[in-house]
């Protein structure tokens, strides 16, 4: 069965989950992660949106978004594709 599409509102805040596929680590050390975050400050630039929180572990990260009006799925593609 297919999942629900994200409903997607303008003044909406997000609790963003990413994870890897078959459990490979996203992060192999902190300097991956930080890498990460430059990346998340990077397109906060660019879409102008606001983190409130995050959580970056091995195999998984949360990310607390207020788009502020920007499309959040632009956003994590944006921000995960340049990481990848």
């Amino acid at each position: 069965m297919p999942r629900i599409a994200r409903q997607k509102k303008e003044d909406a805040i997000f609790h963003v989950m990413a994870r890897s596929i078959s459990e490979v680590d996203l992060f192999k050390d902190d300097e991956d992660k930080l890498n990460y975050l430059s990346l998340v400050k990077k397109y906060q630039k660019t879409y102008e949106f606001r983190v409130y929180g995050y959580c970056l572990m091995d195999n998984h990260l949360h990310l607390i978004i207020d788009a502020n009006g920007a499309d959040i799925s632009r956003i994590m593609h944006s921000i995960n594709f340049s990481y990848a």
